[in-house]
């Protein structure tokens, strides 16, 4: 698998071109913001107003002078933003003006090239292939039954009796993991003897990374597990292993659950400072939206719900501080991480970023790699708050609240834009006798292995919430019903075939679906009741089966 976030070579070159061209519209329009700054310096003996209108038009090039390669630029315009907010008389100033402004003509004609900037990448998305994994396991009912159950999960297991094979196994075609079991008998290598021979295969080869390894033992000890460690193992699981474990494992040691890019709005009123922004933290592996006004950032929070926002502090319709105080104003919007960019480096300014709650204040000339790992940083912490506060503590899915709000947010999509969307709700079969027979241990174990499924097996766009108890809810954007049914009948069928258990205790479980296509006269509220009532026919017409309202 290949870690290029921020994109492919082909997509790095497209946005460091999108650079480029950003660079030469702002180089081209920079004679024509000198002279709406020299028309109001002319102004500015006579009209009041136009010392001000100076202000905001020479602090907007000090913060994208140096940005795009003119700090000579910056330093000029900083000279007539101090000027204009200085006690010198107007009078006074429209006297000084002139020369500093052909001092700011001059420096418009240096422009420097800056060579693309280099950034940190963040991990990219996973693929849609099964993931092959060695089995080195001498029991073939044992590496059979696990086959079968990893195979549910996108993973193929390949079982090997004998060491050898195992070796030559590796040396034709590299797994993306393995799986060795430690209590192997006399004629295979115990589990450290083998780590230790497969890092001595790895250091052969300069170009591999070594395998991620699970140890699977029937030993639960701690000298069983120091050995483990001492072995190179990644992972140390006690057979019988819980299926949900092991592919947890196995998700981590592959970087197959891969997140989901983080998502920054950027308020900027400078379209080509902040189209410049937009297109770095792209390149630093981010969904970047931009937006012109701060007046339109709450309606573009609630379109793209973003993870943090980045916004510039002068603007002339609303400034960062009064942008921040009013998005604070909104409940949900409590804990949304603001990045405040500026070219005011003041102490005054930056106690006022502490108390309008403020998470981070950088200085223009932003560095762009100090830009993307505050926003990384930032963003990252505020998913993961937001995840325990909206995700269900079992299974990591939705939790009702979150699933629900979703809904009302993918009905007025598809409304904007016309493209289907499909509910789902889904209810295990018979669950109270899994309980009743297995214990709620083993319950739950029956309801995380349904949510992994779903989540593994279904696409990243859609949303999959655990409604309550043993009932799930999936929105499936941009799908159609016949094509949801058609996919949530291929899980139905590979859920029906995980065993859960040990032994002759194991025991299979089933699940019903009703699926619902939004109508044009229906709501959220309707499409969920739709989706709800088509899984009670499903019950009725005697379960593990997937039904699909009429159109």
């Amino acid at each position: 698998m290949t870690n290029n976030i921020g994109g492919s070579a082909t997509v790095q070159a497209t946005i460091q071109q999108r650079l480029q061209e950003i660079k030469n519209g702002f180089l081209s329009q920079l004679p024509t913001r000198i002279d709406e700054i020299a028309t109001a310096a002319r102004q500015v003996a006579t009209d009041a107003a136009a010392r001000e209108q100076l202000s905001r038009l020479a602090h907007s090039l000090v913060g994208s002078g140096a940005t795009f390669g003119l700090p000579a630029v910056t330093e000029v315009s900083r000279r007539i933003e101090i000027l204009t907010r200085s006690q010198t008389a107007s009078a006074d100033l429209a006297a000084l003006l002139p020369s500093i402004i052909d001092d700011l003509r001059r420096a418009a004609t240096g422009a420097v090239m800056n060579d693309a900037p280099s950034l940190p990448r963040a991990d990219g998305g996973g693929d849609e292939r099964q993931y092959l994994v060695y089995h080195l396991e001498d029991d073939p009912d044992q590496a059979a039954e696990l086959a079968a159950l990893l195979s549910a999960y996108g993973y193929r297991a390949v079982a090997f009796g004998d060491v050898d094979a195992f070796y030559r196994a590796i040396q034709e075609r590299r797994p993306d993991a393995a799986i060795v079991d430690v209590m192997t008998p006399s004629s295979l290598l115990g589990g450290p003897a083998v780590m230790s021979r497969l890092r001595v295969m790895d250091a052969e080869r300069s170009d591999v990374k070594p395998i991620p390894t699970v140890f699977l033992s029937a030993r639960d000890d701690f000298e069983a597990r120091l050995a483990a460690v001492r072995g190179g193992s990644d992972a140390y699981l006690v057979k019988p292993a819980d299926i949900g474990l092991l592919v947890d494992r196995l998700d981590v040691l592959t970087s197959r659950q891969r997140p989901q890019p983080m998502t920054v709005l950027i308020v900027d009123d400078d379209a080509a400072a902040g189209a410049h922004y937009e297109a770095i933290l792209q390149m630093g592996g981010f969904d970047a939206k931009l937006v012109t006004s701060p007046l339109e950032a709450v309606a573009a929070i609630q379109a793209h719900d973003p993870d943090i926002i980045v916004s510039d502090l002068v603007m002339p319709d609303c400034s960062g501080f009064e942008l921040a105080a009013v998005l604070r104003q909104h409940e949900d919007l409590l804990t949304l991480p603001i990045v405040f960019l500026t070219a005011d480096d003041t102490e005054e300014t930056a106690r006022s970023a502490v108390r309008n709650g403020v998470d981070a204040l950088l200085t223009k000339p932003v560095d762009v790699n100090e830009l993307v790992e505050t926003v990384r940083a930032r963003a990252s912490r505020s998913r993961l708050l937001r995840g325990l506060m909206v995700r269900d503590s079992l299974t990591g899915a939705f939790n009702h609240g979150m699933i629900k709000d979703s809904l009302a947010a993918e009905v007025a999509r598809s409304r904007r834009t016309g493209a289907p969307l499909t509910m789902a709700m889904i209810d295990i079969d018979h669950f109270k006798s899994v309980n009743d027979t297995h214990g709620h241990a083993m319950g739950d174990r029956v309801i995380k292995g349904l949510a992994r499924l779903l989540m593994q097996r279904l696409r990243r766009s859609d949303i999959i919430g655990r409604y309550g108890g043993e009932e799930f809810a999936v929105i499936l954007p941009g799908t159609n019903a016949q094509s949801a049914a058609e996919r949530l009948n291929t899980l139905r069928q590979q859920f029906a075939g995980i065993r859960y258990g040990q032994g002759e205790k194991t025991f299979q479980v089933t699940f019903s679906v009703g699926v619902a296509e939004l109508k044009p006269d229906m709501n959220a509220q309707a499409l969920n009741v739709a989706a709800d009532e088509v899984l009670y026919v499903a019950k009725r017409q005697g379960r593990n089966r997937v039904e699909v309202a009429p159109p």
